[in-house]
């Protein structure tokens, strides 16, 4: 995305868009140029406490909901980037219309048209990072070469994401690669082979990488590292490598149902989070039945804190259609999608749905700090496969005629059993 500046409508479209409020999906408005504007810091002086505007809000009601829909699946050692999700279906969101928009922003909690602008900023404010913070977050759009992309949407991506269309031949094994790579590079290199293989169907991919890289803060870092036990829910007990903090003031909560804390990073800004229940309660019970961000809140500064958590290494690999679904997002899924406003004369082609959301995530948690990506992939495709190119090669035994297009008549027929005879 262009994180340099922070782009916004011209006064004229923003006028527009708010006479003309969300109700009309097809009105996709973009900037013909682009004004640079300053926003006030979302610094604040307590170590828990943020400002919340409304894209905010949404993103972090739409996080918790996405995750507990993932634990209800039951996946072990799952681990997602709700934000990377969020903001794939934010770009798909201003190609949809009709009742699919209506249903993208349900779920996104938000308009969609006004969203975009939200959501570039939101990226600026995350990556002005300081201490040993690094943080990217980065979009492409990658659209099969037989096909052109609409001109409101490419630019809408360009502008808010700075992922204006590619077109590529996607049967060709460059292409792989070369997406490949893209999400390899802007991950630092911790997410490989994120996509197997592109299917003929294929019109349209829209990719969200996040990255992230923070030390922890000078008070504990690094943390010394042990081997102790870890009690599964089953009742079996592991030897894992913990990572141990010294005795320094923290943010936690104690009550008689879980244990809560905070670890601060270097950038005086960014935090780990950690929460787990107290009274026999699963893991998985706990996390639909509370509100992280409502224990998040109760955190308070103790002094004499020492933290013991089990370093990580984790890779997942989830497709998310399902849990979408159940969110509320359907008609984008099936041949009840509107996404006319993806490409040029979408009308003349079968529906456009999304065929596959997957995300790859890569965290690693060491006596250091923390390393995560996130690779958050949106496959598109037409309900039939008529816009792709046709390989006929007649290698097996074949019929051959000879015949007079204006009558109709034939003149010679044959077949071929093997050429060589």
């Amino acid at each position: 995305m262009r994180w340099t500046c922070i782009k916004v409508v011209a006064l004229t479209i923003l006028l527009a868009l708010m006479l003309g409020g969300c109700d009309d999906a097809g009105a996709l408005n973009v900037p013909d140029n682009a004004v640079e504007i300053g926003y006030e810091s979302y610094a604040s002086s307590s170590a828990t406490s943020v400002i919340y505007d409304e894209a905010d809000a949404a993103i972090m009601h739409f996080s918790q909901n996405l995750f507990r829909e993932v634990l209800i699946n039951g996946d072990a050692n799952a681990v997602i980037s709700p934000l990377s999700v969020y903001y794939v279906l934010a770009m798909a969101a201003l190609g949809a219309e009709g009742e699919t928009f209506d249903e993208f922003k349900a779920v996104l909690g938000m308009c969609p048209h006004e969203l975009a602008l939200e959501l570039n900023i939101l990226a600026e404010r995350l990556m002005q990072t300081e201490g040993s913070t690094i943080l990217n977050l980065a979009g492409s759009v990658w659209i099969c070469d037989k096909l052109t992309i609409d001109g409101d949407f490419n630019l809408a991506m360009e502008y808010y994401f700075d992922a204006p269309a590619l077109a590529r031949d996607f049967r060709a094994e460059d292409t792989l690669r070369e997406i490949n790579r893209w999400i390899h590079d802007q991950t630092q290199e911790l997410i490989e082979d994120a996509i197997d293989e592109i299917d003929p169907d294929v019109i349209m991919m829209l990719i969200n990488t996040l990255y992230l890289s923070a030390r922890w803060a000078s008070v504990f870092n690094p943390m010394s590292k042990s081997y102790d036990m870890f009690y599964l829910e089953s009742g079996e007990t592991i030897d894992v490598p913990f990572l141990n903090t010294r005795r320094i003031a923290l943010y936690v909560s104690v009550t008689e149902y879980n244990e809560a804390i905070l670890l601060p990073y270097d950038d005086d800004r960014l935090g780990f989070f950690l929460v787990r229940p107290t009274d026999d309660t699963t893991i998985r019970d706990f996390a639909t039945s509370n509100c992280l961000m409502v224990i998040l809140g109760e955190l308070e500064e103790r002094e004499g804190v020492r933290v013991s958590m089990p370093s990580l290494d984790k890779e997942n690999e989830i497709v998310l259609n399902g849990h979408m679904q159940a969110l509320g997002l359907n008609q984008a899924f099936d041949d009840r999608s509107d996404f006319s406003g993806l490409i040029e004369n979408a009308h003349l082609y079968p529906p456009i749905f999304i065929s596959e959301l997957l995300q790859t995530v890569r965290i690693k948690v060491n006596q250091e700090g923390t390393e995560a990506a996130a690779a958050t992939v949106m496959v598109l495709e037409l309900m039939s496969g008529s816009i792709n190119p046709i390989d006929l090669n007649f290698n097996t035994p074949y019929i051959y005629m000879i015949y007079d297009r204006q009558t109709g008549v034939i003149l010679f027929m044959g077949v071929v059993d093997n050429p060589l005879e």
